[in-house]
């Protein structure tokens, strides 16, 4: 943008440039291999050269590559609407449903599993990413085609940075921006019953320049049972039964998304488990350790994930997880901004896991935890004292300077989206330092919310996105330049995608008994009502709209919707 606000056309020219020829900054040696893969995949997969041209490798892993292609057929072969949805201009996530200008060149991600995947893993990943379609700041699936053992997935191509090259410079708008589109992109999958299991900052395609983020790669995704059959069966657990293995907190349910404590269990057995643990952490360290023949029933349990940031429920084998480990990584992710360091957690295994977090929150705290999940923890180790300190307290002795602004960065978002930048001599200055320190107290405060180590205490991503430090106000927008307000800010509800069948139209949504299919019901031309079948990502309300099929027949808020978008 120029001084007038205006698109600056050569650059714009350049940047499109930029992102054909990124392969030819790598060097020589790489260039070589990727260019050998790109060859591979056109030779393995022979459609995909006819409608994408490939052009560089945008990351590997340990079950998929993906690279960056041009589509060749966005703008006369494809239907894109179901995958760009129809989100609101007041939204965060109206870029995704943005057409592309004809003359503008279309990239997208090719996501080329190996065939070393399993089957039922594949098949898993292609169906919550439809399930996803029509969220927020989701990886949106484009499409998805098997050529013999070949599986390749197509999404949209989502600029970003490497986490470590922005983490310590992005300021605190930047860092409220980020978190927006993630807790955003959480509570839309939450209320799908899918749990992500893998947050962490290179699942998370953040563009620091325009405050854009993505959540990506769902291979490790699950599903959780959110029915009201399924929740009220698991109410209670049997006195007379052992708790051993069975969690005293219940399922995720539409009224507690984390669950809620059980309202019975075997109080005198947990008790006997507490007291007993609590001995052991007494015994000197030549009697401590695992039993040389454990008798103990094996315990099986999700712990997909990666170290570091995983949930101590997870790590304590809890089997009635629900969406709030994924809202525990990204309180990790809320750690790195604020005490500058990543990674901060490296355990080699679960027990050393529960140890780096029972450091911090101490061992009455990790006893309690324990208990819930039908286990007992118990240590002798110095540094694990009985009370801990507050994620707080931990935050600041890892980063004394946390309450100094820092210097603006022109290429990050807010000021990067603006020409002005602040100034140590603008009159504002002291202003802006007292907004900062406002800032870093309630995203301490948030930090406390989303670490609680007590899965049912833990905040919901909505509660996130209504906290202070993330509820859009006059000071937390444009780097604190009242001025420069978006008053059309919608609160979260407003603009919140319902999954099918909920929402304002509601009672003209249907699954087709026999075939399974997602249905609404809808006016012919002669004014009938007539059914008509959906694909993935149509039909869905948002906020007190209703979807794009009946917005018509909804009457004055259709209106609204027409001034809004």
């Amino acid at each position: 943008m120029d001084a007038d606000g205006d698109a600056d056309v050569n650059g714009d020219a350049d940047e499109e440039t930029d992102e054909e020829t990124t392969i030819l900054r790598k060097p020589p040696d790489e260039r070589a291999e990727i260019r050998q893969e790109i060859e591979n995949l056109e030779a393995a997969v022979p459609s995909l050269a006819e409608d994408y041209k490939l052009l560089d490798r945008l990351g590997t892993g340990t079950f998929s590559s993906v690279y960056k292609a041009i589509d060749l057929g966005y703008h006369d072969k494809w239907d894109n609407i179901p995958w760009h949805g129809h989100h609101p201009p007041c939204s965060s996530a109206h870029h995704q449903s943005v057409p592309h200008l004809p003359e503008e060149k279309v990239y997208v991600a090719v996501k080329r599993i190996y065939v070393t995947s399993n089957p039922e893993r594949i098949r898993n990943e292609i169906s919550i990413m439809q399930d996803c379609r029509g969220t927020r700041h989701t990886a949106q699936l484009i499409t998805a085609f098997r050529h013999q053992d070949q599986v390749v997935a197509i999404m949209p191509y989502n600029r970003n940075e490497d986490f470590r090259d922005y983490y310590r410079s992005l300021s605190m708008t930047g860092i409220k921006q980020y978190f927006r589109c993630m807790f955003r992109a959480l509570r839309d999958i939450h209320s799908r019953g899918i749990i992500h299991r893998d947050v962490k900052p290179a699942n998370f395609l953040f563009d620091p320049r325009t405050g854009i983020g993505t959540l990506c790669d769902f291979g490790l995704a699950s599903r959780m049972d959110i029915s009201p059959k399924h929740v009220s069966s698991q109410r209670t657990v049997n006195p007379a039964h052992s708790t051993y293995n069975t969690c005293l907190h219940t399922p995720p349910s539409r009224e507690y998304p984390h669950g809620t404590m059980m309202q019975k269990y075997d109080l005198e057995q947990v008790t006997k488990m507490t007291r007993e643990a609590r001995q052991k952490s007494t015994w000197p360290s030549d009697k401590v350790g695992y039993p040389d023949k454990d008798i103990r029933p094996h315990s099986k349990a999700n712990r997909a994930g990666t170290r570091g940031f995983r949930a101590p429920e997870v790590l304590l084998k809890c089997n009635q997880q629900t969406g709030a480990i994924d809202v525990w990584s990204a309180g990790m992710i809320l750690l790195f901004f604020l005490t500058g360091k990543f990674p901060l957690f490296q355990s080699s295994d679960d027990v050393e896991a529960l140890m780096e977090i029972a450091v911090i929150i101490g061992r009455q705290k990790m006893e309690k935890v324990a208990v819930m999940h039908s286990r007992t923890f118990a240590t002798n180790v110095p540094s694990v004292t009985p009370n801990g300190i507050s994620w707080r307290e931990f935050v600041e002795r890892q980063n004394p300077t946390l309450r100094e602004p820092l210097t603006p960065d022109p290429r990050f978002y807010p000021y990067s989206t603006s020409s002005t930048i602040p100034s140590s001599s603008s009159p504002t200055s002291e202003s802006m330092r007292e907004q900062h320190v406002a800032d870093v107290e309630a995203a301490l405060a948030l930090l406390e919310d989303v670490m609680q180590p007590d899965v049912t205490r833990r905040v919901t991503p909505r509660g996130a996105l209504y906290h202070p430090f993330l509820a859009p106000s006059p000071s937390s927008l444009s780097g604190g330049n009242v001025d420069a307000v978006d008053e059309a800010e919608p609160e979260d509800d407003d603009v919140f995608p319902s999954p099918f069948g909920e929402g304002a139209c509601a009672k003209d949504h249907f699954v087709d008994e026999v075939t399974e299919e997602p249905c609404v019901w809808v006016r012919d031309e002669d004014g009938n009502k007539v059914v008509r079948r959906l694909v993935a990502g149509e039909g869905m309300a948002i906020g007190r709209w209703p979807c794009e099929f009946h917005r018509g027949e909804f009457g004055p808020e259709d209106s609204e919707w027409g001034e809004m978008g």
